[in-house]
C-alpha cells in the first residue's frame, strides 16, 4: 500500500488550480475509502453519490466525487494531509490534522451532509456508512 501513495505523491496533483495554495499547505497525502451499506450493514449500497470537502480559508470547497460500486465502496480517496512528522512533537500531536465532510446521497436513503472525518499522512481511513431508508416514499 505504501508504494500506492509514493505514486501519488509525486504526480501531477489531481486537483483544481485553485486549490493550489491548499495542496502546497499540506504536502502529505493519506486515503479515505468509504463503505456505504443498508440494513444494519447487511447489504452494500451501490450508485451512492459521495462528495469529500474542505473547509478552508472560510469557504466550502468540494475536493473529490464518486459514486459507490456494486459493493458499496469508493475506494482509494487521496486527499492532502499534513506530513507525518509534523505531528511527531508532543506540542504539535493531533493539532494538524486534516478534517474533511463526507456527504453522501442516494434517492433511496437520508442523506448524510458534512459528517467529519481526520485523514492523516499514509494512513488509510476507512469510514463505514450505514444509510437509513426514506419511509417508502421518495422525497421531492
Amino acid at each position: 500500500m505504501i508504494s500506492n501513495y509514493e505514486n501519488r505523491i509525486s504526480g501531477d496533483s489531481p486537483f483544481k488550480p485553485e486549490f493550489e495554495r491548499y495542496i502546497n499547505e499540506h504536502k502529505g497525502r493519506g486515503s479515505l475509502k468509504v463503505q456505504v451499506s443498508a440494513a444494519n450493514r447487511s447489504f452494500p449500497v451501490k450508485n451512492v453519490f459521495v462528495d469529500v470537502a474542505v473547509i478552508d480559508g472560510g469557504m466550502r470547497y468540494s475536493l473529490y466525487h464518486d459514486v459507490t460500486d456494486e459493493s458499496g465502496i469508493v475506494n482509494e480517496i487521496v486527499l492532502p494531509s499534513c506530513v507525518g512528522s509534523d505531528n511527531n512533537s508532543p506540542e504539535t500531536a493531533g493539532k494538524n490534522n486534516v478534517t474533511y465532510l463526507i456527504s453522501v446521497y442516494h434517492p433511496d436513503f437520508r442523506e448524510i451532509v458534512d459528517y467529519p472525518v481526520t485523514v492523516q499522512d499514509r494512513i488509510e481511513t476507512i469510514l463505514p456508512v450505514a444509510l437509513e431508508p426514506l419511509s417508502g416514499v421518495r422525497e421531492g
